[in-house]
C-alpha cells in the first residue's frame, strides 16, 4: 500500500521561503563567480595581436548550434556536432588566473581576443586539425587536452577558459575543446543538465574521433556540469567495451565534480575496470556544489568529498584543494584562479614532472612539503616559502 502525505500549510510554507533562500544565495553565487559580466569574442586582425603576446590554438569539437561570429555558436542544440578552429591571442598585461573578455573596443594588450577562426567541415578535417597541431610540437609532446566545460558557461567563455587554463598551467599538447549547450543563465541549471544529456553522443563521437589523432594520448578535464556528462558518456564507452577510444585517455581529471555521489558510485567502476585512471580535484568550501547538494536535498556532491572512503572505497585519486584560497569566490574553479596553486603546478611542469601522467596516481608528491600524502588522499597546501 502507497500512503500519500499531503504538504500542511506550514510545510508549503516552509518550502516557499527555503526556495526563496536558494534563489538569493544563487543570485549571490553567480555575481560572485561571473563579477556582473559574460565574457564574449570579438575577432581582430593578426596584425594588430601585440609581438609579446602568446598565440594558442583550440581546436573545437561542439553540439552547440553555429551563429554569426562573433558569438559563432549559441545556446541553442544541433543535431549535427560542428567542428572548428580558433587563434586566441593571450594579452601580456594581465594577472595569472584571470580572463578579461573585450568590451565595445577590444585592447589585445589586455583582452583575450580571436585572432583568426575557421569552420572544420566534417569530423575528419577535426582530426587533421589536431594532427597539423601536433605535428608543431617536439616529438615528446604530442598529446592533449579534452576539456569540457560546466554549468552556467556560454561559447565565449568556455573557449576563453579553455586557453586560460592551458596558458596558466603549461598544459602540454595541443588543446582541444568540447562546448555543449548550456543556455548560459544562472536560473538555467535544468535546461542545462538536459542539454549535457542531449551532447552524450557528441562527446561519444569526439572521443572516438580524438582516438584517431596522431596523439600520444590526452588527458580528458571536465569541470562541474560537464563532469557529468563525461563520466555519462565514459560510462556508456565501457559498457560498449570501446577500448580503442578509451586507451587513447592517459587519465580523466574531474574538477569539481557537480555528481551525486551514488550515481558517480555507479558510473566510476567500468570506466576505472576498462584502465582508465580518474583524479577528483575536489573542495569542501566549493559554494557552487554546496548550493547543487541543498537543492536537491542532499549533504555534498562528489566535488566536496574529502576521500574516497566517502565513496564506497572506489580507487580514484583525491586530491584536496580545501586549504587552497583563490579569487574565485564560489571556490567552484581553484586550479585555474588560485595565483599560489597556478605557480605552484607551473612550478612542478618546469622541474619536469609529469602531472595526472598515465596510470600515475600521485606524482607530485615528492615536491617538498606542498603535497601532503594522507590517510584519505593527497592534500594540495598552501605554498610557503
Amino acid at each position: 500500500m502507497t500512503v500519500v502525505m499531503k504538504p500542511t500549510a506550514t510545510m508549503a510554507s516552509r518550502r516557499v521561503r527555503a526556495v526563496q533562500q536558494l534563489g538569493l544565495v544563487a543570485v549571490m553565487i553567480g555575481m560572485l563567480a561571473a563579477c556582473g559580466t559574460r565574457g564574449k569574442l570579438a575577432l581582430v586582425e593578426p596584425a594588430q595581436v601585440p609581438s609579446n603576446a602568446e598565440v594558442s590554438t583550440v581546436i573545437v569539437a561542439t553540439s552547440r548550434a553555429p551563429a554569426p561570429p562573433p558569438e559563432y555558436f549559441s545556446g541553442n542544440r544541433d543535431f549535427a556536432t560542428n567542428y572548428a578552429r580558433f587563434d586566441v591571442s593571450i594579452p601580456p598585461d594581465r594577472q595569472a588566473g584571470t580572463v578579461r573578455y573585450p568590451k565595445s573596443t577590444p585592447d589585445p594588450q589586455r583582452d583575450f581576443v580571436v585572432s583568426e577562426s575557421r569552420r572544420l567541415d566534417s569530423q575528419r578535417a577535426f582530426v587533421s586539425a589536431i594532427n597539423t597541431e601536433a605535428a608543431k610540437l617536439p616529438r615528446k609532446d604530442r598529446t592533449g587536452v579534452l576539456f569540457v566545460h560546466g554549468f552556467n558557461t556560454n561559447f565565449a567563455e568556455g573557449l576563453l577558459k579553455t586557453v586560460q587554463l592551458g596558458y596558466d598551467l603549461k598544459v602540454p599538447g595541443v588543446p582541444v575543446l568540447f562546448t555543449w549547450p548550456s543556455v548560459a543563465s544562472l536560473v538555467g541549471y535544468v535546461a542545462d543538465r538536459e542539454n549535457a544529456l542531449f551532447s552524450r553522443q557528441p562527446l561519444a563521437e569526439t572521443l572516438a574521433a580524438m582516438s584517431r589523432t596522431n596523439l600520444d594520448g590526452y588527458n580528458l578535464v571536465a569541470h562541474s556540469m560537464g563532469t557529468f556528462l563525461t563520466m555519462e558518456t565514459l560510462l556508456a564507452l565501457a559498457q560498449k567495451g570501446d577500448r580503442a577510444t578509451l586507451n587513447k585517455i592517459n587519465a580523466v581529471i574531474l574538477i569539481s565534480a557537480d555528481i551525486e555521489i551514488d550515481v558517480f558510485r555507479r558510473q566510476a567502476p567500468a570506466v576505472l575496470a576498462a584502465g582508465v585512471p580518474i583524479y577528483l580535484l575536489v573542495s569542501s568550501d566549493d559554494k557552487a556544489l554546496k548550493l547543487s547538494a541543498v537543492i536537491r536535498g542532499e549533504s555534498q556532491r562528489v566535488g566536496s568529498v574529502r576521500s574516497n572512503a566517502e565513496l564506497g572505497g572506489l580507487d580514484v585519486a583525491v586530491v584536496d584543494l580545501s586549504q587552497i584560497k583563490s579569487d574565485d569566490m564560489a571556490g567552484h574553479l581553484k586550479v585555474g584562479t588560485s595565483p599560489e596553486l597556478i605557480a605552484f603546478v607551473r612550478q612542478v611542469r618546469d622541474s619536469g614532472i609529469g602531472i595526472f601522467d598515465d596510470q600515475q596516481k600521485v606524482g607530485l608528491l615528492e615536491q617538498g612539503g606542498v603535497l601532503v600524502q594522507s590517510a584519505t588522499g593527497v592534500i594540495v597546501s598552501p605554498i610557503t616559502n
